[in-house]
């Protein structure tokens, strides 16, 4: 019996927090379907199994790579024009699959799909509306400018998609923030699915515990490490002896240089790098307290991880992450709100206590079973009604002889 065939596409695989959803997507249907990941970028399986914390194997799914032009193949610039190639990719071969499942954000398949939501990069105009750090990085190219409008026709000429094919596919939410957005502004019905946190943390008790912090994630702009950075040296100011692990890499462009600058001027400001398997274990179990720094995040697994390894983390009001603490003393609104907060936190130790136990309670809503079983179900129930409609629609002899 032919088993159905399954896409699980995305843009490409680095060290983000979408790569996750598309690892556990396979790990999920391996079992039951024919899976085949489409994605732009190589595959290090290896790699992935280490940094997120799973055991997939080469022989328990097939891969393709998006063809590109020379010229981008190998580049991590112009993310783009690459998109535009992957998603025209996608509708070429569309009709080879039983289901396409984009695991990076909306897509046009040219055929009815399930698209699970990572963020709203895909609404360009919204870009510095949700991450306003970056209306001031690199204004030549993300500003309203004529070289970016031609860019962006470009890649958009490249891609041939419906704007508003995506419209047809069954969508995924990653929390109950993305899925109001997805209601109001864009009338689609989602189903929300919590993200999996996969590692299985060393216990550490909380006496153990160092009285600092860990940032996990990439480190770019809209990430605001440095403000992460600012917030902090003001609560060490006020009397309180925190230091600061920066788990991400840290590249040479304008901002990597920044944050390494801010860094050799501080002791307490550590640049852990690309920090994947025993070692981001051990940081992250082995401190009491986290934080974020973007402004407007979905539902960031870092965030998920922290609370899941026993840490109190502290996040902006803005976007999904605030369901993952869902406590008002760890939600700021701002840069000195953060420091109101974080000082009382650290200054009251009862209160400590009962966040403790609230996180852990949290904790229970990111397990890699529940997002397999969800999917799953999702699926099982989209390849359901696409048998009945196709049932349903008049066979060729049929309209025939009409």
């Amino acid at each position: 019996m032919r088993l159905p065939k399954v896409a699980v596409a995305h843009p490409c695989l680095g060290s983000g927090g979408s790569e996750i959803g598309t690892l556990q997507a396979i790990s999920a249907l391996k079992r039951n379907f024919d899976v085949t990941l489409i994605t732009g970028g190589p595959v290090d399986l290896d790699r992935l199994n280490r940094y997120y914390g799973t055991s997939l194997r080469a022989d328990e799914f097939s891969i393709r790579t998006v063809p590109m032009p020379l010229g981008l193949r190998r580049s991590a610039q112009f993310a783009g024009l690459r998109g535009a190639f992957y998603q025209r990719y996608l509708q070429q071969v569309a009709p080879e699959f039983d289901l396409m499942i984009s695991a990076y954000n909306v897509c046009d398949f040219g055929v009815p799909g399930i698209q699970l939501i990572a963020d709203f990069s895909f609404v360009r105009e919204w870009r510095t509306q949700t991450h306003p750090s970056l209306a001031n990085h690199r204004k030549w190219w993300y500003g309203n400018s004529p070289l970016r409008h031609a860019y962006l026709g470009l890649c958009d000429t490249i891609a041939g998609q419906h704007a508003d094919g995506w419209r047809r596919n069954a969508t995924i939410a990653k929390c109950e923030w993305a899925a109001g957005i997805l209601r109001t502004e864009f009338g689609i019905e989602p189903k929300v699915i919590y993200p999996p946190v996969v590692f299985d943390f060393p216990p550490v008790s909380w006496e153990e515990k160092e009285a600092g912090f860990v940032c996990i994630g990439r480190v770019v702009p809209e990430k605001r490490m440095d403000a992460v950075i600012a917030i902090l040296e003001r609560v060490r100011e006020a009397g309180h002896d925190v230091h600061l692990h920066i788990l991400g890499w840290v590249d040479n462009s304008s901002f990597g240089r920044r944050l390494k600058g801010l860094s050799a001027s501080r002791n307490w400001v550590l640049l852990e790098g690309s920090t994947f398997g025993q070692k981001k274990k051990s940081l992250a179990a082995g401190h009491r307290f986290g934080i974020n720094g973007c402004e407007v995040d979905n539902m960031p697994n870092a965030v998920a991880e922290m609370v899941k390894v026993g840490c109190i983390p502290f996040v902006p009001s803005g976007g999904g992450q605030k369901e993952i603490v869902d406590h008002p003393a760890l939600i700021f609104a701002d840069d000195n709100d953060a420091v109101r907060k974080i000082k009382a936190v650290l200054s009251n130790p009862d209160l400590q206590q009962s966040l403790r136990y609230h996180l852990s309670r949290q904790a229970l809503k990111f397990s890699v079973q529940n997002f397999q079983k969800s999917l799953r179900e999702v699926v099982d129930e989209f390849l359901a009604e696409k048998t009945a409609h196709a049932a349903d629609r008049p066979s060729v002899s049929e309209v025939s002889a009409a």
